[in-house]
């Protein structure tokens, strides 16, 4: 396998011979291990560590505590496990020690790759990674990576998910699991597992934010995956999740767009897109929608307003808009909605709808910025 080689430093992490940060406040180091494989998409590890590097560069730039991600980056190839030369971690390339890499390891990530990447797996790996991903604090394995893991025998009887293309074979090589298909992410105790649905540097910051408490959902993207990242987000109110939300939520019966929320927060649209997504793990045009349609939600059952009139003060263009939405995410049209959940009818959300919201009361979080939004209005740019 041909190795990944980065010319120039990804993330620079300060530290004293010993490995311990100096000159600054108290820094925790996070270890990351990648684990790739001969077949296996390089593209996903470079998207993993420029993440992290990103993570890093944020972190640097607050003052007081913070926390610091030491990438790794090894092959599982020719029956051993090397170290794959990156500019994050050491130039060498050498057999590596299990008992050492396992006692450094905070996330094990086992990467994508080809289906034929995965046929036939060497004892010698499993037996490894049997030994080395029980003392790890979370494992994340990404579409075919499951095989490995699954080989191990570590998730007998675990909900698992996997790619599409690949659930038929996972079900037939170790019919112990228990796969759900067409899932993003599947979460069952320190096991992580992920399909194409959804991208790995979403997943990475998933992870990273659900790290004290991992979360027990058993429907893919469920909301205790990924409402920690939002909620340390809307903590931070100089955070490019907390001030574009309060502006929305200040503008929201306008023509809103991307470009014109960018300039809100004088940044570049890039920046906006990108720095928004870190702090919530949903693109912003994607979260806008989800949040005008909850906003309609309540105004459905808190007023007797016709469906129009509530998808216009919403921001949407007219009723037949806030209908398509409402199927979509609900399951339901706005009226059909209005009706029955009085009597107790609760509606099959949506996933990425129901990673935000329940479909019967306003979040805590949306309270909070309502408040923020009426005690700091923003003039329309």
């Amino acid at each position: 396998m041909k190795c990944i080689s980065i010319s120039e430093p990804l993330c620079t992490v300060p530290r004293t011979p010993n490995g311990i940060v100096a000159d600054g406040p108290t820094i925790k180091l996070n270890h990351i291990v990648i684990l790739t494989y001969p077949g296996a998409y390089s593209e996903d590890v470079m998207k993993l560590l420029e993440t992290l590097c990103l993570l890093n560069t944020r972190a640097l730039a607050f003052r007081g505590n913070k926390i610091l991600y030491v990438p790794q980056v090894y092959s599982l190839s020719d029956h051993a496990i090397n170290t794959v030369e990156t500019s994050a971690s050491t130039r060498q390339t050498q057999r590596t020690g299990i008992n050492m890499l396992a006692r450094t390891t905070d996330t094990l990530i086992i990467t994508d790759g080809r289906p034929d990447a995965v046929v036939q797996l060497p004892q010698t790996t499993i037996d490894w990674l049997r030994t080395t991903c029980p003392r790890a604090r979370q494992v994340l394995a990404l579409g075919a990576g499951v095989f490995w893991l699954a080989a191990t025998g570590l998730l007998d009887r675990r909900r698992v998910t996997t790619n599409s293309a690949l659930e038929s074979a996972l079900v037939s090589r170790y019919p112990t699991l228990q796969v759900e298909p067409r899932q993003g992410l599947q979460v069952d105790g320190h096991f992580y597992t992920a399909s194409e649905r959804i991208k790995s540097s979403d997943i990475l910051m998933l992870l990273l934010a659900d790290r004290k408490s991992p979360s027990e959902t058993r429907d893919g993207l469920g909301r205790e995956a990924s409402t920690p990242l939002l909620h340390k987000a809307l903590e931070r109110p100089n955070s490019v999740a907390a001030r574009i939300c309060a502006w929305w939520l200040a503008h929201i019966e306008d023509d809103l767009n991307m470009e014109r929320s960018a300039l809100a927060l004088n940044m570049s649209e890039r920046n906006f897109r990108r720095h928004f997504k870190l702090d919530t793990g949903y693109p912003p045009h994607l979260f806008l929608l989800l949040l005008r349609l909850e906003l309609a939600r309540q105004a459905l059952l808190d007023s007797d307003l016709p469906v129009d009139k509530i998808a216009r003060r919403g921001g949407l263009l007219d009723g037949q808009q806030l209908a398509r939405v409402f199927r979509k995410y609900l399951g339901a049209s706005p009226l059909e909605y209005r009706r029955r959940t009085p009597l107790g009818w609760a509606p099959k959300c949506h996933q990425d709808y129901a990673r935000l919201f329940d479909a019967k009361q306003t979040p805590q979080w949306l309270i909070g910025l309502h408040s923020s939004s009426m005690r700091h209005p923003s003039t329309s740019r």
